[in-house]
């Protein structure tokens, strides 16, 4: 993503945060302007409406997201079924642990308040999911190629599932102000993964255990 003005910017990451923490309907055009340091006009210099702004906070959070997961320690594993471990650890650690309750994702915040209401940014959304999942299914393929070639599960499905399990359990933990539902069902799948690969058991951790510093939560 190009460089982008400073103003834009602090209107962008303000939006961005807020919206990930009370949701886009609950967010004001004045709330996102106080938490920048920026004026209405200065608002309205770079965005039309609070979705303009909405669409510009996804983009930007879905790309800072795959550069925290590009250079997270497990990318640098080079056996492809302990890279899918520390994506796993890596994704627990950097949603907050133990440590902190997360403040959840942009991604299923937008999706969830406005998919039918705008199909531009529920397609955003849409793409979005669909780029985490792709990423995923890169592991998942090549640690198949080499340990389960003959096995039935589709590497595609099984990271749609993840998508699917990580979302909805980040919307738990912000309900019930614990991490411990996210912690929990990633342990979960991660013992689903480990029995498609005949590792029942494998923690897979020491990949990630170091996954999270500096990470965005």
């Amino acid at each position: 993503m190009a460089e982008w003005p400073e103003t834009k910017r602090k209107l962008v990451d303000a939006g961005a945060s807020l919206m990930r923490a009370r949701g886009f309907n609950a967010t004001t055009l004045d709330d996102i302007c106080a938490a920048a340091g920026v004026t209405k006009g200065g608002f309205f210099h770079y965005f039309k409406s609070k979705h303009a702004i909405a669409k510009a906070a996804l983009a930007r959070f879905g790309d800072e997201r795959e550069k925290d997961f590009r250079n997270a320690p497990f990318r640098k594993v080079a056996d492809p079924l302990e890279r899918v471990f520390g994506r796993l650890e890596f994704v627990t650690e950097s949603a907050g642990g133990t440590g902190r309750l997360t403040k959840g994702c942009l991604i299923g915040v937008l999706a969830q308040e406005l998919s039918f209401s705008n199909p531009e940014l529920r397609g955003a959304c849409r793409d979005e999911f669909a780029r985490i999942a792709s990423d995923f299914e890169a592991d998942l393929a090549e640690a198949k190629a080499v340990y389960a070639p003959e096995a039935a599960f589709d590497p595609r499905g099984l990271a749609m599932l993840y998508v699917s399990i990580v979302q909805g359990s980040l919307m738990l933990a912000k309900a019930s102000e614990s991490n411990q539902v996210l912690i929990e069902n990633i342990e979960r799948f991660r013992g689903y993964v480990g029995t498609l690969f005949g590792r029942s058991g494998h923690s897979g951790r020491k990949a990630g255990a170091k996954a999270a510093a500096g990470s965005r939560d």
